[in-house]
């Protein structure tokens, strides 16, 4: 029988765990999946009180001792030596009942993950589109056609598309603007002619000076000061106010007005964007006296009367049937570039955010790609198609067809082929996490515990049959893969098999995106 033990805490109440022998950590904070696993004599520590991450965040680690920790509230962790040195705000709870990772997973899934329900299928069968790269912020009728179009013109399956932020006039009013869409209803109704689902983008924040802004105000529908004047916070688009979800009028309120949009136009589902904890202070005034990273975790809850939904930062919320994408990615081989991909969406799939995807391909900063006309570096383009070809969603933004010569269009075309073709496999693994809590794409170490770490953000599972391990270094002319004991096919060529128990160096060229299934 399982024993859990409830460790009470304050923030001047610091606990001790020991840590193993061996053992390594995961979990806490997506955007470190770059360092994790940390062990013993690790440098590393989490303030989730005070986080500013642009990613998700769940007050949860898990071990490869099978251990599991969590709590309701965020907490602080550090390691010290050989310890994990721990302060929350409520019950902390360490279950030291398993052997492996995917024990300590499973256990967290059972206490803490929400269970039953996925988002639709068509995030998983289709490469997903975004206009953002190719639109910015003049988003308008005519180009939001001319991308769809170009989409399928070039060879591409439609699937989601979605329109990115400044279709509507200002934060707070929700209706497509008309200057930018004069028939917006008509452009939805051709998308969904060719096959889209269209999602536009939202967020939580009111143009100050507004009808809306002045209406929400006088009913206090706004997160306030202590004075009860609305708090205007700086963000990446100017000043806003913030809507206060917490307030049942503001929560019909604003619901309200998504779904007489979509009822006017026909839009299946919004991107939900900013959220994040930095945008709200634990001294805000709000009706139910949210935390801030209670807020963030609202802002989430909120999408779950969309199931056509997406969300860059989120707060516990695990297991529920939100689409989780990572920060934007930088076009970039190295740090906050594709390097991170594997060890970010990894991390995300263990803490319960496994409904993922990770990021635009070749990356959603869009200050990467200004000035740049003319010279992307193509490969990294197909190399980032390619390592999202096999996770559970692959999603585009900048057009390859107008950036990629034909043969790296071709292996772009190829790659979203290739994520269509595993689509019933990639959705039933969905339904199982729905029912489970497994990830989608999980850490070798989650399968294969013996996996040596040299190989934790490099490769990984889809499932538990499909080995995975992406090109990702510009030019390698080959990949050095641990192969766990078993015969391995490749999904490439039946002849190609492979018997594991070690690692080899399997020679790639472009077009190589080796993946193995395992056939013993």
């Amino acid at each position: 029988m399982a024993t859990v033990q409830q460790l009470h805490s304050t923030l001047q109440q610091h606990l001790t765990i020991p840590i193993h022998q061996g053992e390594y950590w995961y979990g806490g904070c997506v955007m470190d999946g770059p360092v994790y696993p940390f062990t013993q004599g690790s440098d590393y520590q989490l303030d989730m009180i005070h986080l500013n991450t642009p990613n998700q965040v769940a007050p949860a680690f898990i071990s490869t001792a099978g251990r599991a920790l969590w709590s309701a509230q965020p907490f602080n962790l550090q390691v010290k030596g050989n310890d994990l040195e721990i302060a929350g705000r409520s019950t902390l709870y360490l279950d030291e009942s398993g052997h492996n990772l995917k024990d300590a997973q499973q256990t967290l899934a059972r206490q803490t993950f929400t269970l039953g329900k996925m988002p639709p299928a068509e995030f998983f069968k289709l490469a997903q589109w975004n206009d953002w790269i190719e639109l910015m912020y003049k988003q308008n009728q005519a180009d939001v056609l001319k991308y769809a179009h170009g989409i399928v013109d070039h060879g591409f399956a439609p699937g989601i598309i979605m329109i990115d932020d400044l279709w509507a006039e200002y934060y707070g009013r929700w209706e497509f603007s008309i200057r930018k869409f004069p028939d917006a209803k008509g452009m939805v109704q051709e998308l969904h002619d060719m096959g889209f689902k269209v999602m536009v983008w939202t967020c939580p924040f009111v143009t100050p000076d507004t009808p809306e802004y002045h209406d929400l105000r006088d009913q206090h529908m706004l997160i306030e000061k202590a004075d009860g004047t609305p708090v205007i916070r700086e963000w990446w688009n100017g000043y806003g106010a913030l809507l206060d979800l917490s307030n049942p009028k503001t929560y019909a309120w604003y619901k309200h007005a998504l779904t007489k949009l979509q009822t006017e136009t026909g839009v299946d589902g919004f991107k939900f964007d900013a959220g994040d904890a930095k945008f709200y202070d634990d001294d805000d005034r709000s009706v139910m006296q949210l935390s801030k990273t209670e807020q963030t975790q609202l802002w989430g809850e909120f999408g779950l009367e969309f199931p056509y939904n997406e969300y860059r930062v989120n707060f516990k919320n695990q297991g529920a049937p939100l689409v989780n994408r990572l920060q934007d990615k930088s076009f970039e081989w190295g740090v906050n570039g594709l390097s991170e991909l594997i060890p970010d969406t990894l991390t995300q799939g263990l803490l319960g955010y496994y409904y993922n995807c990770p990021d635009m391909i070749g990356g959603g900063e869009y200050t990467s790609f200004l000035g740049k006309k003319g010279h992307l570096d193509q490969e990294l383009i197909v190399r980032s198609a390619q390592c999202a070809a096999l996770m559970a969603m692959m999603q585009f933004s900048v057009a390859p067809w107008r950036v990629l010569d034909k043969e790296h269009l071709d292996l772009c075309i190829q790659a979203a082929k290739l994520h269509h073709d595993y689509a019933d496999y990639i959705i039933a693994l969905a339904q199982n996490a729905a029912k489970t809590g497994e990830p989608i794409t999980r850490p070798m170490a989650y399968e294969y515990p013996e996996t040596p770490l040299a190989f934790a953000k490099t490769q990984f599972m889809l499932g538990a049959k499909l080995l995975v391990a992406p090109v990702l270094e510009k030019g390698a002319a080959h990949k050095t893969i641990y192969f766990p004991a078993g015969k391995w096919q490749s999904i490439h060529d039946t002849h190609d098999v492979v018997t594991g128990g070690g690692e080899k160096d399997v020679p790639v060229d472009l077009s190589t995106l080796p993946a193995y299934q395992k056939i013993d």
